[in-house]
């Protein structure tokens, strides 16, 4: 079980990282400040699991290979929000301007 928590918890932080970079790359402070509390908290649950764990080796692949699925996921996820909002964002613009 401890295997699977890592993994998610890595997944999870990784990913809200991914997320909070491109946040603070488009100065979306209110954003960025707001995660960086659950990434805090991921973090700390995620080290606590590590640290408690028995078996190093196979716990730290869990652990990469979450990361570096969630780095993807984050890349991915923030590029078809950020197309769909602009996509938005002009349907609404060409609404006013009728």
């Amino acid at each position: 079980m401890e295997y699977i928590t890592v993994f998610f918890g890595s997944l999870l932080t990784v990913y809200m990282l991914g997320i909070n970079s491109q946040l603070v790359r488009d100065k979306n402070c209110i954003g960025a400040f707001s995660l960086a509390w659950f990434i805090s908290l991921s973090n700390m649950l995620y080290i606590k699991v590590f640290v408690m764990s028995d078996e190093f080796m196979l716990t730290y692949l869990c652990s990469a290979l979450g990361s570096g699925i969630g780095i993807v996921l984050s890349i991915v996820t923030y590029s078809k929000v950020e197309t769909y909002l602009k996509k938005k964002s002009i349907l609404s613009n060409n609404n006013h301007a009728i």
